[in-house]
């Protein structure tokens, strides 16, 4: 058996120091939201035109129902990223192999919970969602048995996935990814162009994930060689490490669960099922974003695992600090666009219908997702790699109770608004506010230069911006056509992004950049 088990290395990197490797995953990452962006502004019209406004509202139901299935991880794929980074820091391949059968033994139970539970669902989801339309209440059913299934399959694998993800090697998720949306995309505009329905593009979406799970299996087993399955691996007692970690974890996995999908199950409860998709689809469009975010978050977290392993926590502060800055930077300018054009995008996108319904869920949501998801997601996965969330899950476990509570009364009488106002507002208290005060407490670091560090830069070099691009608006780019909106949007970008490089981003990572870029480029030439 070897004794250490370094992976692999990514290629290709600008250095092999931890800000470069850094940097290179987070780059492969946000290749894929790029892509999915790509993808899903593409297909959208497509799927909304080819099913309707009530079956679409129907496809995005069924989905925002299987994400509950993830209550049933119970924190356990949060802990296998924690416990592989730090097993991988420490060279201890044999911990690996008990953490992964331990956590594959688990799984299989869960599996089968799943796939029950599915079917008893699908069996009473005309009581669930009596706005359901009757001709379309069959196909419902047997959409969300056939997608309930196969997730109680994938929960299986996974865990691989989380494994090369503790190991920091989203190179290779990245690209399996990225090829899992290809398939995704293409299949689903074929058979919508071919006249098939809503069972066939969740045969093309079920396909694809297992395609995508398989790939992750077999990039651990070429980065992980070590890797063995035994009876003998599966350990009581890693199982009891991984569920006192993983608790604090669940509470907050399921607490985010609510948040995101609460909306839309009220709204499809409450509302005709045709409103589920004019929130779902601007809140969708942020979510382009968020992903992103997250999938820096994914780095920080594991990074700030191994960082807290060698009781690192300056550097830590730093991550914190510099990962969340730049995430709003980035995230500023789409924010910026979508408060002066979001009717106008929206009309010329997916018509005037959801031009009317979604601009004003896009303009309050926008800012909230910007000051919260993009400037402070990555404290939040500070405190799970620093083993230090026990708190923020309490406090997100608060907001979606409460959260809960306001949708059931404020949806029949203030309808998609009403919601979008209450997510925006609570997100901003308890995540905007509490989780950056929970870093700063564990780090015995200064909330307000913690805050200032994050937001000041971003938000100056926003104001003549903002100012420059609403001239131009009144006088010359309303926003009517493609062309204009385009025009706008690259305008926009390119002043605030320019003025960020160096307002916002420290000296030493703007070299970084410039030296991935050179090095890119001569790979490339």
């Amino acid at each position: 058996m070897p004794e250490s088990i370094s992976p692999e290395p990514a290629a290709p990197a600008p250095s092999t120091t931890p800000g470069g490797r850094f940097l290179v995953n987070v780059l492969w990452n946000w290749l894929g939201v790029a892509v999915n962006l790509f993808i899903g502004f593409v297909l959208s019209p497509v799927v909304v035109h080819r099913l309707g406004e009530e079956r679409y509202g129907i496809w995005v139901l069924v989905f925002s129902l299987l994400d509950y299935f993830w209550f049933f991880d119970l924190g356990v794929n949060t802990a296998i990223v924690n416990f592989s980074a730090r097993f991988q820091a420490s060279g201890s391949p044999d911990k690996i192999n008990e953490l992964l059968n331990t956590a594959l033994s688990f799984f299989s139970i869960i599996s089968v919970t799943l796939a029950s539970l599915s079917w008893l669902v699908s069996t009473n989801s005309a009581w669930l969602f009596p706005t359901v339309t009757s001709q379309n209440r069959s196909e419902f059913a047997h959409l969300i048995l056939l997608t309930g299934v196969s997730w109680g399959g994938f929960v299986l694998l996974h865990i691989f996935t989380s494994c090369l993800d503790g190991f920091q090697r989203f190179d290779l998720t990245s690209r399996t990814w990225i090829a899992m949306l290809f398939f995704r995309g293409v299949g689903t505009m074929t058979v919508l162009l071919m006249g098939y329905g809503l069972m066939e593009m969740a045969l093309v979406v079920v396909l694809g994930q297992l395609l995508c799970y398989l790939a992750n299996f077999w990039s651990l087993r070429r980065v992980f060689p070590a890797l063995r399955f035994s009876r003998s691996l599966v350990s009581l007692k890693m199982f009891k490490e991984m569920a006192s970690y993983g608790a604090h974890s669940f509470v907050a996995n399921s607490a985010n669960l609510l948040l995101n999908q609460g909306p839309p199950q009220m709204i499809g409860h409450f509302l005709p099922v045709a409103a589920v998709g004019y929130y779902a689809l601007p809140s969708r469009l942020l979510q382009y974003g968020v992903d992103a975010v997250s999938r820096v978050g994914l780095v920080t977290r594991s990074r700030s695992a191994v960082l807290d392993a060698s009781q690192d926590h300056e550097s830590v502060f730093r991550l914190g600090v510099f990962t969340n800055r730049y995430c709003f930077a980035m995230f500023m300018p789409g924010v910026m666009f979508l408060m002066l054009y979001a009717e106008e995008g929206l009309r010329l996108w997916m018509g005037n219908k959801f031009g009317l319904e979604g601009a004003s869920v896009l303009r309050i949501l926008a800012p909230a997702i910007a000051l919260v998801m993009a400037g402070q997601f990555n404290s939040a996965s500070i405190l799970f790699g620093l083993n230090r969330h026990r708190a923020y899950a309490r406090v997100i476990l608060a907001e979606a109770v409460i959260s809960v509570g306001l949708l059931w009364v404020i949806v029949p009488t203030y309808g998609i608004v009403g919601a979008a106002l209450v997510t925006a507002g609570l997100m901003l208290l308890s995540r905007g506010m509490i989780t950056p005060w929970l870093v700063c407490r564990g780090l015995n670091v200064s909330l307000v230069a913690y805050m200032q560090s994050i937001y000041l830069a971003p938000l100056l070099t926003a104001v003549p911006v903002v100012a420059i691009a609403w001239f131009l608006k009144s006088h010359g780019l309303p926003g009517r056509t493609w062309l204009e909106l385009i025009t706008a949007g690259a305008l926009l970008s390119t002043l605030y992004l320019a003025g960020a490089l160096f307002t916002t981003f420290a000296p030493e990572h703007r070299a970084l950049m410039y030296t991935w870029v050179r090095r890119l480029h001569k790979t490339v030439a």
